[in-house]
């Protein structure tokens, strides 16, 4: 599956590559994104601020492609790193059912400091919204450990995360590439069977914070472990940002990019039935 609901991180993005930063800049890559890789992705998702609407208007959406939109707003300075994210309450409603999607996406931060009971509240609304509007929850748990790299802290972050969050029941789990893509396969793939042996549902893979060369590796190693394929953004479409014809490069190397990581998934995935459990 593929992610083009960055915001603020997405506009830095463009202007440090010289592509613009302007609301328009955004909506046309998204728009580029949606009409270049969708036909090759069983899900996409998109931001109701600048995605949903510019997608919808432009109609490039394959009709193959399941949409997920996110439902989280995010507290992220301009050029800075994100620094919470709240549901969205109000925007959970039938009309992003009768908009076409499929599914929402909460992203939420988990910081080793926090409270549960700072989260708790917005997840099992996340979750719980979902199910009345007979949409699927796609839970983000981004994981933020002050200090520290890839490393013993962040993996045990992201598996006490995992473990926080199954409580909840989503229908998927979104996490970080365990050792964030800088360890060997067979570390890589013990980690991930930790987070798949926590969890009730299917989970997948962000790409965020792993070398774009290394992610590919790291998704075979992850699936291997148990998860259930990937759901990125930056690790498909990223470098065709800094290119002279960004959307010619999303129609080449990003293309090739994602359908080899989709062979990947087909090859070591754990299909999402078989991950549910009662």
């Amino acid at each position: 599956m593929l992610a083009i609901d960055q915001r603020e991180s997405l506009r830095t993005l463009l202007i440090a590559a010289g592509q613009g930063g302007s609301d328009d800049d955004l909506r046309a890559f998204k728009v580029a994104v949606a009409r270049t890789l969708s036909p090759a992705a069983s899900g996409m998702l998109i931001d109701r601020e600048y995605g949903l609407p510019a997608v919808a208007a432009s109609g490039v959406l394959a009709p193959t492609c399941g949409l997920i939109v996110a439902v989280d707003r995010f507290t992220q300075p301009p050029g800075g790193a994100l620094e919470w994210s709240e549901l969205d309450r109000a925007a959970m409603t039938g009309d992003l059912v009768a908009r076409g999607a499929r599914a929402l996406k909460f992203l939420v931060v988990w910081r080793p400091g926090d409270t549960p009971a700072r989260r708790a509240g917005m997840v099992g609304d996340f979750v719980e919204g979902c199910r009345r509007l007979g949409l699927l929850s796609v839970l983000e748990g981004l994981v933020q450990v002050p200090g520290a790299d890839a490393g013993d802290d962040v993996d045990a972050a992201i598996l006490a995360a995992a473990r926080e969050f199954a409580l909840y029941r989503p229908d998927l789990y979104k996490t970080h590439v365990p050792t964030r893509g800088l360890g060997s396969r067979d570390e890589i793939s013990k980690l991930s069977r930790q987070i798949t042996d926590v969890l009730h549902c299917p989970w997948v893979v962000l790409s965020a914070g792993v070398p774009v060369d290394r992610f590919p590796g790291a998704v075979e190693a992850a699936c291997v472990g148990g998860a259930s394929g990937f759901l990125a953004g930056r690790g498909v479409w990223g470098p065709s940002i800094g290119q002279p014809r960004p959307e010619a490069d999303l129609a080449t190397a990003a293309l090739a990019r994602f359908e080899r990581l989709a062979t990947i998934v087909d090859a070591h995935a754990r299909p999402w039935s078989e991950a549910v459990t009662p």
